[in-house]
C-alpha cells in the first residue's frame, strides 16, 4: 500500500466514523457496521477503493474481536442466566438443521449444485466454509459469494429485527443481564481505546492476548484462530479475575467494527455481483426467509424462559456474528448469553464439516451409481 493510499484509507475510515456518530446520535442500531457496508459495497462497486486492506489488518481486527467477546464471558453472568441457556442452545442446533433443508430448496430452485448450495447457506464460520469448498465439490466462487452475501444481510436485517422484537417484548420479561466491571470502565472519555485509565497497560494485554490466543487457535487447529484462540484466551482470563480492562472500548472498538464492515462491502465488487447477479434475488429470499423463521423461533422459546426476545434472536441468528455483536453492543443487549451461543453455534458448525464433506461425497457417489445405468442404456 503507498502512501497515498494509507491516507486515503485514513480519511475514508475517519469519514465513516463521524458518519457513525451522527446515525449513533439518532439512535440508529450498529452504525459502524452497516454504514461500513454500505460505504464499502459502493466504493468496491464503483472501483474507488484506495486499495485492498492488508491481510495483516484483517487477521489484527479478528484477533482485537476475539479479545473483545471473550471479556463478555464472565462465568457469574453465564451462570446467573441458568437452565434458560439450554432452550437457547437448542435454538442454535435448530436453526443449522433448517439452514441445511433450506439448502436443499434453495438448489432445487435455484438450480444451484446442491454442496454449493449447502457450504453458501451454512450459517456461520464463513472463512472455515469457504476453504472447504473444493474438499465437498462445491464451486469455491458461489459458495464464498453466497457465504458473504450472506453476511451482509444479516448484518443489515438483524439491527431491524433485533430492535423491533426488542420493542415487541417490552414487559415480558425480568431483568435482564448486565456486563459487569471486566470489560470496561463506563466513565473513561471517547479517545481512550482499552477500558482502564493505564492505557499502555490495557493495550499491552490486550495485544499479548491477539498473539497468544492466534497462535495458540492456529497449533490446534480451530476454526478462524484469529477470532476463536483470543476469545478463548482472553474468557479464561476474564474468569479467573487475573486482570481487568484490557478490552477495546469507545473509538477503538468503532474503528473495529468499521474495519469489519469493510472487509465485508468490499468482497462486492462489480465482477463479483455481475457473474453472481442471477443468484442475488434468490439468496435475498431465502435469507431474510430464515432470518424470519429463527425470529419465529426465538419468540416460541420466550414464552418459556425468563430472556429478552430481542437477545434470544440475536444469540441465534444465522451467521454474522461479527455483525450481531456490533448490533448488540448498540442496543445494550445481554452480551454474555449472545457471545457465548454465538461462539457454541460457530464451533459446532465447523465440527459439522468433515461430516457434510462424507455426506456430500457419499450422495455424489450414489448420483453417479445412479446414472451409470441410464447411460449403458
Amino acid at each position: 500500500m503507498t502512501r497515498k493510499q494509507g491516507i486515503g484509507w485514513v480519511a475514508l475510515l475517519a469519514s465513516v466514523l463521524a458518519g457513525a456518530e451522527l446515525l449513533d446520535w439518532i439512535h440508529f442500531p450498529a452504525p459502524q457496521m452497516i454504514l461500513a457496508i454500505v460505504v464499502g459495497g459502493a466504493l468496491a462497486l464503483m472501483g474507488k477503493l484506495p486499495a485492498p486492506l492488508p491481510r495483516q489488518v484483517s487477521v489484527g481486527v479478528q484477533a482485537m474481536l476475539g479479545v473483545l467477546m471473550g471479556s463478555y464471558l464472565e462465568v457469574s453472568l453465564l451462570s446467573s442466566i441458568g437452565l434458560a441457556l439450554i432452550p437457547v442452545l437448542a435454538v442454535t442446533v435448530m436453526t443449522l438443521v433448517i439452514s441445511l433443508l433450506v439448502a436443499v430448496v434453495f438448489a432445487r430452485v435455484a438450480h444451484v449444485e446442491l454442496p454449493t448450495a449447502t457450504l453458501g447457506l451454512l450459517a456461520g464460520g464463513s472463512a472455515a466454509v469457504v476453504a472447504c469448498a473444493d474438499d465437498m465439490d462445491a464451486d469455491p466462487r458461489q459458495v464464498a459469494f453466497m457465504q458473504y452475501l450472506r453476511v451482509a444481510l444479516v448484518a443489515v436485517s438483524a439491527p431491524a429485527l433485533g430492535a423491533f422484537l426488542n420493542n415487541s417484548s417490552s414487559g415480558l420479561t425480568s431483568e435482564r443481564v448486565t456486563l459487569g466491571g471486566a470489560v470496561t470502565n463506563p466513565d473513561l472519555p471517547y479517545w481512550m481505546i482499552v477500558g482502564r485509565g493505564d492505557q499502555v497497560a490495557g493495550l499491552s494485554i490486550a495485544v499479548m492476548l491477539c498473539i497468544v490466543g492466534t497462535k495458540l487457535g492456529r497449533r490446534l487447529n480451530m476454526p478462524s484462530p484469529a477470532l476463536i484462540g483470543p476469545m478463548l484466551v482472553t474468557a479464561l482470563l476474564t474468569a479467573l479475575g487475573v486482570s481487568h480492562g484490557y478490552a477495546p472500548t469507545n473509538l477503538f472498538k468503532d474503528l473495529l467494527f468499521v474495519l469489519i464492515g469493510f472487509e465485508v462491502g468490499t468482497r462486492f465488487t462489480r465482477t463479483v455481483v455481475t457473474e453472481m447477479a442471477r443468484m442475488i434475488p434468490g439468496m435475498t429470499v431465502t435469507i431474510v426467509a430464515l432470518s424470519a423463521i429463527v425470529a419465529g423461533l426465538a419468540f416460541a422459546v420466550a414464552t418459556f424462559v425468563d430472556l429478552e426476545l430481542s437477545d434470544i434472536y440475536l444469540a441465534t441468528t444465522p451467521g454474522g456474528i461479527n455483525a450481531v455483536l456490533a448490533t448488540a453492543e448498540s442496543m445494550d443487549a445481554n452480551l454474555p448469553l449472545i457471545t457465548c451461543v454465538q461462539s457454541m453455534r460457530l464451533l459446532l458448525m465447523v465440527l459439522m464439516l468433515p461430516l457434510l464433506t462424507r455426506g456430500m461425497r457419499w450422495l455424489s457417489a450414489r448420483q453417479i451409481r445412479m446414472m451409470q445405468p441410464e447411460l449403458v442404456a
